[in-house]
């Protein structure tokens, strides 16, 4: 990967901060800084991608030459312990751009429409290989944190960003680092030979800047029934009328019915004769299963990384929905249902993986502004805000690696067992109220949760339940 040289020697005007300082840079650097034209934010690279691989296939001959002919590979160590052999086809990541705004500013961008189409793929190209974009000339190489393959990142600037009055971050005290003091709009967009007389103009401007932080994830709808088949039923063409899988490209529709009856079976069977093969979706559970929301939200994540549309890295969000929560006629969210989802899916790669689609049971003074791709939410941490079964974004790999475990324990509360303390009509056991008991680790942990709230058009979901 192209790596910013932070520790770069200040100069005058810092042109090693961006450009790549010459009086910091030693011969070889010299050198492949003229035959490798980087973007302007990391042109003061010690190594480039090419640069590297060139490097490792040149020690692999030299190597080669001097080994005996059992030796059938060799281990190269550098500075920052990247794996350098690249051997796989690097996968495209798509990014849109960073809207930058001041203080107290909320960013919304206009999104590129190629990069909307892509989030709209069903199925997922799980290699994330397409046309369009700009090569942003940034390619990871694999890591375990990163996943097994390359990515290339490709880059689909906004087209406009609009920054409007509300509560914004608030921008802190200066700096007073030497090196980042100098990181302004100006300073970017400063005469591009000032540096680097030779080298070709950046592709990108401070506008424009690559968020590659945030790529698409692939979305699976996850829905829990019990012994409702009417709610079912009403549930399912409310949200074929609003064209809910559609619109957020739901990859899967996976619908466990617990103590499935026969007359659960009928209703899916006249569903899917009307969805007409438009839709994916994959009917589980059985007349003995019982599954608790934990355990079903875990089975649909694990199945999700099974899909041909999964994340390669297993980063998969699944929208969890019991059997009544329909989308009322009459709320506004619906104009904007795409733009809400979008924004979830970038929370989910910004340190959020539990976004709910419902109003809070917390203080409002316990809980803060979170807006993202120009939606707005609240914020607050796990510590304040009660676990719910409302519908809600989860990101997978979050809750398989902190929740599974939880959801696997031989514990009575988990299953209910013998005892009645927490068992529901026919032994079905509330995981909710397994959660706020402390046997799990919800209320001692500082996961932050997002939440939509009423404002902006009244609720995305609202609670209708059929059968008495």
């Amino acid at each position: 990967m192209v790596v910013l040289n932070r520790h770069a020697k200040v100069e005058e005007e810092y042109c090693g901060l961006l450009g790549g300082g010459n009086a910091s840079m030693n011969g070889a650097t010299k050198s492949a800084s003229m035959r490798h034209t980087a973007p302007a934010y990391v042109r003061d690279s010690r190594f480039s991608t090419a640069i590297l691989v060139c490097g490792v296939f040149l020690l692999g001959v030299m190597y080669g030459s001097h080994s005996s002919s059992n030796s059938s590979s060799f281990a190269v160590t550098f500075p920052f312990n990247v794996a350098a052999t690249m051997k796989s086809t690097p996968r495209d990541v798509h990014v849109g751009s960073m809207c930058r705004c001041g203080s107290q500013k909320v960013p919304m961008p206009d999104v590129n429409k190629e990069l909307v189409s892509l989030y709209h793929q069903v199925p997922k190209n799980p290699l994330g290989m397409s046309a369009g974009g700009q090569d942003t000339r940034v390619i990871q190489p694999p890591s375990k944190a990163t996943g097994s393959d390359p990515k290339r990142f490709v880059h689909h600037p906004v087209e406009g960003c609009q920054c409007f009055d509300g509560d914004g971050r608030i921008m802190p005290e200066p700096t007073s680092d030497q090196f980042m003091s100098k990181l302004s709009r100006d300073y970017f967009l400063r005469p591009k030979n000032q540096c680097h007389e030779s080298e070709a103009e950046s592709q990108f401007n401070w506008d424009q800047m690559p968020d590659f932080g945030v790529e698409d994830l692939p979305i699976f709808v996850g829905v829990l029934s019990y012994k409702s088949p009417l709610s079912l039923n009403n549930t399912l063409h409310n949200w074929l009328k609003h064209d809910l899988f559609h619109r957020i490209a739901a990859q899967d529709v996976m619908v466990q019915l617990n103590h499935r009856s026969q007359e659960d079976v009928e209703i899916m069977y006249d569903f899917q004769k009307k969805l007409n093969n438009r839709h994916p979706m994959t009917i589980l559970g059985d007349e003995e299963e019982n599954l608790h929301p934990g355990l079903a939200i875990s089975n649909f994540c694990r199945r999700a990384e099974q899909h041909p549309s999964s994340h390669p890295n297993g980063e998969n969000l699944v929208l969890f929905l019991e059997k009544d929560w329909i989308i009322p006629d009459g709320t506004g969210k619906l104009f904007y249902l795409e733009s809400i989802f979008r924004s979830a899916i970038a929370l989910s790669q910004r340190g959020v993986p539990y976004v709910s689609l419902r109003s809070s049971q917390v203080d409002g003074s316990k809980s803060w502004r979170c807006p993202a791709e120009g939606v707005g939410w609240r914020c607050t941490t796990a510590h304040q805000h009660r676990w719910t079964n409302h519908p809600v974004l989860i990101s997978c790999n979050w809750f398989l690696r902190y929740l599974e475990p939880f959801v696997l324990l031989n514990d009575p509360i988990m299953y209910c067992g013998s005892s009645a303390v927490h068992r529901k009509r026919d032994g079905y056991c509330d995981w909710e109220e397994a959660l706020q008991d402390g046997r799990v680790a919800w209320t001692n942990s500082q996961w932050v949760m997002a939440h939509l709230g009423n404002t902006g058009g009244g609720p995305l979901f609202v609670h209708h339940e059929v059968d008495k």
